[in-house]
C-alpha cells in the first residue's frame, strides 16, 4: 500500500488535541473562544469584555426600593501571539501521524503548551488577593489546603465540582507525604493516570501538579507602613464595582524597593465580608489585597517594572521617595458599602499595613480555585495567502485555536513552517481563588 501524504487538516487538528492534553492550569480555568476574530483575523491587543453579573442588597418591610441594576464587566486582551517555528519535509508529510506527531507536532505544541500555563500562574499570583501558608516554607499540613477552602466558601465560591488545587512538585511531594493517607480515589483509579492528577474531592478539591507553577520573591518591606489620606486613593469607593485603584500610603523606610508586584498586603480595621450577606467573616478577618504593577506614574514613589527575555512585564518593583511615601496599586478596590461591598468599613488615616510573609522570602505560588476565578482568551489568527499551506483548528469546547502555516523560502532552500496562538489572560472573580504560598 502507498504512502498517504497527511494534509494540512490532519496536522492542525492533532496539534489542537496535543495542545489540549498538554495544558495542565489553562485546563482548569474558563477558556472563552471567540470566533468573530475569525472573520478578518485577530491581532494583539484585541479586546473582549466578559460580564460580571449584578448583585442586590434587598429590602426589610413592605416600601419598594428599587436598586440600580449594576453590571460589572472585566476586559479580556489579547496580549500574546506565540509560536514554535520549526520546517519539515515533503518527505515528513508521508510517516504515519504517529511517527509525526511524535516527532514534530508534540515538541512544537508542548513548548506552547507550557508558555501559556507558565503566563497563566504568572497572572494568577499577580491577580490574587488571598494567600495562605508561610511564603518560604513549604506547605506540610491539612490545615493548608482547608483554610483556603474556609476562604473561598467565605467568598461564596460554588461548590460544584469545578474546584481545584494546583501545586509545585516540592510542594506537591511535601503535601502528599502529610496527606497520602487522604489520596485513595478508588472509585476512579483510572484518574490517577490523567496528567498531573493526585486525587480527586479530597479536602474539597481535586489536586494536581504543575511545574508551571511561578515563584516570586516578597519585597524588602521596611518601615512601619500606614495607610494615609494626605493625597487621593482611587481604590476606596463607597458604591458601584471597579476592579483595582490605587492606595495612598507613609512610612516605609524612605527611598527603598519595599514592595514586588503580587505582594498581599492587610489594612488595620478593614475586614473581609461576605459578598452576599456583607457580614464580617468568622472571627474578623481582614481583607486582603494583592499589589498590581501601576497604573500610570505614581504619585509618591516610583514603578520599576520588570521584563522577561520576550520583552513582556512580568512583575515590577515598587520604591518609596525620600519622605517614605507611596502611591501603590491594589486589587480588589476598597468596597466599603453597596452592591459590590467587600469590607467592613473604608480604612482610618494612619491604619497600619502589613505584608504577608517575611521581607525576601522566594515563594512558589500554588494556588487554589473555583474555574471561574480566571479566563484564558484565544482567538483565530489571519491565515495567509500565497503560502505552501496554512490552517487552523479551534474548538469552542476547549476554548482554544491554533494556527499552522508553512511556506517555501527561495533564499536557503527550506520549507519552514510555524504554530502559533493568541490568547490572553484575565480575572473573572479573583475572590474565587486562594494562592497557596510555599
Amino acid at each position: 500500500m502507498s504512502n498517504v501524504m497527511l494534509t494540512i487538516s490532519d496536522i492542525t487538528y492533532e496539534s489542537l488535541m496535543v495542545l489540549e492534553n498538554e495544558l495542565v492550569f489553562s485546563d482548569k480555568v474558563n477558556k472563552e473562544y471567540d470566533d468573530k476574530f475569525a472573520i478578518a483575523g485577530a491581532k494583539i491587543g484585541y479586546t473582549v469584555n466578559v460580564r460580571r453579573p449584578a448583585r442586590f442588597k434587598g429590602t426589610v418591610g413592605p416600601a419598594l426600593n428599587v436598586e440600580d441594576f449594576v453590571e460589572g464587566s472585566v476586559p479580556v486582551t489579547l496580549t500574546t501571539q506565540f509560536h514554535v517555528d520549526t520546517q519539515f519535509s515533503t518527505a515528513d508529510l508521508l510517516l504515519s501521524m504517529d511517527d509525526f506527531k511524535g516527532r514534530l507536532i508534540k515538541p512544537a505544541v508542548a513548548a506552547i503548551a507550557n508558555k501559556v500555563d507558565f503566563d497563566g500562574t504568572t497572572f494568577a499570583y499577580q491577580n490574587t488577593a488571598n494567600a495562605v501558608g508561610t511564603p518560604g516554607t513549604k506547605p506540610t499540613a491539612a490545615l493548608t489546603a482547608l483554610t483556603a477552602k474556609a476562604i473561598m466558601d467565605s467568598e461564596a465560591a460554588p461548590d460544584d465540582g469545578d474546584r481545584c488545587i494546583l501545586l509545585d512538585p516540592f510542594s506537591m511531594v511535601s503535601m502528599a507525604d502529610a496527606l497520602k493517607g487522604l489520596f485513595n480515589p478508588a472509585a476512579t483509579i483510572g484518574e490517577m493516570y490523567k496528567k498531573g492528577l493526585l486525587g480527586k474531592d479530597t479536602l474539597g478539591f481535586d489536586w494536581y501538579q504543575s511545574q508551571n507553577i511561578a515563584s516570586y520573591q516578597v519585597g524588602a518591606q521596611g518601615g512601619t507602613p500606614v495607610f494615609s489620606t494626605g493625597n487621593a486613593s482611587s481604590a476606596l469607593i463607597a458604591s458601584g464595582w471597579q476592579d483595582n485603584g490605587t492606595l495612598y500610603t507613609t512610612g516605609w523606610t524612605a527611598t527603598t524597593n519595599v514592595l514586588n508586584v503580587g505582594d498581599v498586603i492587610t489594612i488595620a480595621g478593614v475586614y473581609a465580608v461576605n459578598p452576599q450577606n456583607r457580614a464580617q467573616w468568622g472571627s474578623n478577618q481582614l481583607r486582603q489585597f494583592v499589589v498590581r504593577p501601576a497604573v500610570g506614574t505614581p504619585a509618591a514613589g516610583t514603578f520599576t517594572p520588570v521584563f522577561n527575555s520576550l520583552g513582556q512585564v512580568i512583575g515590577g518593583q515598587y520604591a518609596s521617595n525620600g519622605s517614605g511615601q507611596l502611591q501603590l496599586t491594589i486589587a480588589p478596590a476598597i468596597i466599603s458599602a453597596g452592591q459590590f461591598q467587600n469590607v467592613s468599613a473604608a480604612p482610618a488615616n494612619n491604619a497600619a499595613i502589613t505584608v504577608f510573609g517575611s521581607a525576601n522570602a522566594y515563594s512558589p505560588q500554588s494556588i487554589a480555585m473555583h474555574k471561574n476565578a480566571f479566563t484564558l482568551a484565544t482567538a483565530d489568527l489571519e491565515l495567509p495567502d500565497g503560502v505552501h499551506f496554512a490552517g487552523r483548528a479551534a474548538d469552542k469546547m476547549t476554548g482554544l485555536s491554533i494556527r499552522i502555516v508553512r511556506q517555501y523560502t527561495i533564499n536557503n532552500d527550506a520549507i519552514p513552517a510555524r504554530f502559533d496562538v493568541l490568547y490572553g489572560w484575565a480575572s473573572l472573580y479573583r475572590e474565587l481563588a486562594c494562592r497557596v504560598a510555599g
